[in-house]
C-alpha cells in the first residue's frame, strides 16, 4: 500500500507543476492587471523657491507619504480582488459547500446523480435544496429548506454525504471581505431533532497571487449530537486558468454520533479553467480517522468536468476515478459519477466575474 501511495502523490506533486509550464502567462499577468488598477496619480510640483522652510518640507514629506500610502492602499485591495475574484469563480462555478452556505440570496438546486464504482455497484441519489431570502425580517436572514447544503461533506462522495433534510433559518451576522458570520437553527428530519450553531469565516490574501481562508463550524443537537469542523485554504493562482487549492478539513461529531474520533481530509484541487462555462478539476483526496485507531481509510483520484449548458440554469458533471479504500483491502476500485445540476438564483460572486478590461466572452481571473 505504500508503493501505491507515493505513486498517488508524486503524480499530485507533478501534474500542478507540468500544467503551470504548459500556460502561455504566469502569475506576471496578474501583476500586470494590478498595476493597471491602481495606476499612480500625479504628484504636483508647486514651489519653485530655491530656499524653503523646515515647515514647508515637513508639509511635503508628509503629503508625498500620504500619496505612498494611498498608493500601497490600492495595491492591496486590487491583490485581494484578483485573488478573491479567482477563488469566488472556483467556488460558485463548482458549487463549493463554502460558497453555498455564504450565499444570501433565493436559490433551488436540484441534484439527481448515478454513481457507479466496482465495489459497491451503482448508486442512484437525488437531492434538492431551497434558500429563500426573506427581506421582511431586516435583510438579514434566509428560509432554508431540503438536503444540507451548510455541510462540508454535503456531497462529492456518497459516502460522505448524509441524506439529511432540514428546514430553518439562517441569520448573517456579518459579512466583509475578510469576514463572515452566520447562525443556522432548525430541524434535522434523519435523525429528529432540533439544531443550532454559528459558523465563522476569515479570509486574507497573502501575495498578488495567493491567499488564506479559515473556515469554523459549531452545531449543537437536542439529541446531545456535537458536529463541529475546521477548514483551511491556502489558495494559489497558477496563471490565468489555473487555480490550486490545498485544503484541510477536521471534523468530530461527538460521542452520539455513529462515527468514531476525529475524521481528517486532506485535498489537493488543481482547478483548469477552460472556458467561462466549463472546467476542470484534479483532485488527490487522503481521508482518515483516529478511531479506533489512526488509519487512512481512503485514497481517492479523481478528474471532475463539469459544463454549463446553453439553458444557464442547467449543468452536468462527469467525474471519472479511482479510489484505494481501506474496507477492501486498498484495492484498485475504479468508478464513475454522472450528476445532472438544476440551479435558479442569483449569486452575489457575479459581480466578480467580469471587469471593464476583460474579454466579455473569454475573461480572465
Amino acid at each position: 500500500m505504500s508503493s501505491v501511495a507515493l505513486l498517488l502523490s508524486g503524480f499530485l506533486v507533478t501534474m500542478p507543476v507540468a500544467l503551470s509550464a504548459s500556460t502561455p502567462t504566469d502569475s506576471a499577468a496578474f501583476s500586470s492587471q494590478s498595476s493597471v488598477e491602481s495606476t499612480d496619480e500625479p504628484v504636483s510640483t508647486a514651489g519653485t523657491e530655491v530656499a524653503e522652510t523646515d515647515q514647508e518640507n515637513s508639509g511635503e514629506d508628509s503629503a508625498s507619504a500620504g500619496e505612498t500610502q494611498s498608493r500601497l492602499d490600492r495595491q492591496k485591495q486590487s491583490i485581494d480582488n484578483t485573488v478573491q475574484r479567482a477563488s469566488l469563480w472556483v467556488d460558485s462555478f463548482f458549487a463549493d459547500p463554502y460558497n453555498l452556505a455564504e450565499a444570501t440570496d433565493t436559490q433551488f438546486r436540484i441534484r439527481p446523480e448515478l454513481y457507479y464504482r466496482k465495489e459497491q455497484g451503482t448508486k442512484f441519489r437525488f437531492r434538492a435544496s431551497v434558500k429563500i431570502h426573506l427581506p421582511g425580517l431586516g435583510d438579514r436572514v434566509s428560509f432554508i429548506a431540503g438536503a444540507d447544503e451548510d455541510s462540508e461533506d454535503s456531497g462529492d462522495d456518497e459516502d460522505d454525504g448524509e441524506d439529511d433534510s432540514v428546514l430553518g433559518l439562517q441569520i448573517f451576522l456579518s459579512s466583509s471581505r475578510k469576514w463572515n458570520t452566520s447562525l443556522t437553527a432548525g430541524v434535522k428530519f434523519n435523525s429528529f431533532a432540533g439544531f443550532v450553531g454559528p459558523r465563522i469565516r476569515y479570509q486574507t490574501a497573502m501575495s498578488d497571487n495567493s491567499s488564506f481562508r479559515f473556515t469554523q463550524t459549531f452545531r449543537w443537537q437536542t439529541n446531545n449530537y456535537w458536529d463541529i469542523g475546521s477548514r483551511f485554504d491556502l489558495n494559489f493562482i497558477l496563471g490565468e486558468r489555473l487555480y490550486f487549492r490545498q485544503t484541510v478539513y477536521g471534523r468530530w461529531r461527538g460521542e452520539e454520533s455513529d462515527e468514531e474520533g476525529y475524521r481528517t481530509r486532506i485535498s489537493s484541487i488543481l482547478t483548469q479553467r477552460l472556458s467561462s462555462s466549463a472546467g476542470l478539476q484534479y483532485d488527490f483526496t487522503t481521508i482518515f480517522h483516529t478511531e479506533p485507531d489512526t488509519h487512512v481509510d481512503k485514497y481517492t483520484l479523481a478528474l471532475r468536468y463539469r459544463k454549463r449548458t446553453r439553458r444557464e440554469w442547467l449543468y452536468y458533471e462527469i467525474v471519472p476515478q479511482v479510489s484505494f479504500e481501506d474496507e477492501f483491502g486498498y484495492e484498485f476500485n475504479p468508478g464513475i459519477r454522472l450528476r445532472l445540476e438544476i440551479f435558479f438564483g442569483g449569486s452575489k460572486t457575479r459581480q466578480f466575474r467580469k471587469r471593464t478590461l476583460e474579454d466579455d466572452q473569454d475573461f480572465r481571473w
